[in-house]
């Protein structure tokens, strides 16, 4: 791998280009912290940088990790809340989740949580949560199952909400789904 020139860096840098995280690390003097090339934060002065080939060696310079852009875990750099809450929101897709339970599950703001989902995954945590949901009652229709008695399986209160979502999520309504399935005669 050719060695990155300063201009490049600086590219990267003052562009956020996620790409170049782990390459190398962006030290700054005036905070005493070392980011990686994609840190939100605020951009320092371009006199205030250093740029580091490893973490190490920003380590040995006396620099601490940021903690916006967790450079001192990188490559692991997910929440550790998230498997909990991803695994609650794969195996609890018959009840609805609610904020208040995102916020005891991570015990951190829920702008975070919403925050995080947003930047990852494109969608609010609750919204992601209502795709789980949706995509199970999809299953269960396709299995067999009354769209009604899907609906209520997956924490829907009621029919028409569940068709409103169902209709909103794949464009159509579930009744359309049921029906297209072939049919015995007992």
């Amino acid at each position: 791998m050719k060695a990155l020139t300063r201009k490049e860096m600086v590219r990267a840098f003052t562009g956020n280009d996620s790409s170049y995280d782990g390459k190398y690390y962006v030290g700054v003097r005036s905070t005493g912290i070392y980011c990686l090339p994609s840190c939100k934060a605020k951009l320092p002065k371009l006199e205030n940088v250093v740029f580091y080939t490893s973490r190490e060696e920003a380590i040995a310079a006396g620099l601490r990790g940021c903690l916006r852009c967790k450079s001192e875990r990188y490559p692991d750099v997910l929440p550790r809340w998230l498997p909990k809450v991803l695994e609650y929101m794969r195996t609890n897709r018959d009840v609805r989740l609610t904020e208040a339970k995102l916020i005891r599950m991570t015990r951190v703001d829920i702008s975070t949580v919403r925050r995080y989902f947003k930047d990852q995954l494109g969608m609010t945590p609750l919204a992601f949560h209502r795709r789980q949901r949706l995509n199970y009652a999809r299953e269960l229709i396709d299995s067999g199952n009354d769209y009604l008695k899907a609906a209520y399986e997956c924490g829907y209160e009621s029919a028409s909400g569940f068709r409103d979502a169902f209709r909103s999520q794949f464009g159509y309504p579930p009744g359309r789904l049921y029906a297209k399935r072939p049919h015995t005669i007992s």
